[in-house]
């Protein structure tokens, strides 16, 4: 059986906002939502996108990127 139980994290322990009936000492897994990991972290990725912004050579014409998005993203040749 699975529960979900939501909780803050203080003080280095996750904290339950209601209460828990379980038994204590009772092992449990704590999933945590990418939202909500550490400061200065990308979790939505446009962080990284603004810096990959001006990265392709200006030359580039859009259809070869479009029939080859392998060299121009992972930079190899198919």
């Amino acid at each position: 059986m699975v529960i979900a139980i939501k909780a803050v994290y203080e003080d280095g322990v996750f904290k339950p906002t209601e209460p828990v009936t379980l038994k204590e000492h009772t092992e449990v897994e704590v999933r945590v939502p990418v939202e909500a990991s550490a400061e200065g972290d990308d979790p939505t990725g446009w962080k990284t996108a603004r810096e990959l912004i001006g990265c392709i050579q200006e030359e580039l014409v859009a259809d070869d990127v479009a029939a080859s998005p392998d060299r121009y993203v992972y930079r190899r040749d198919p």
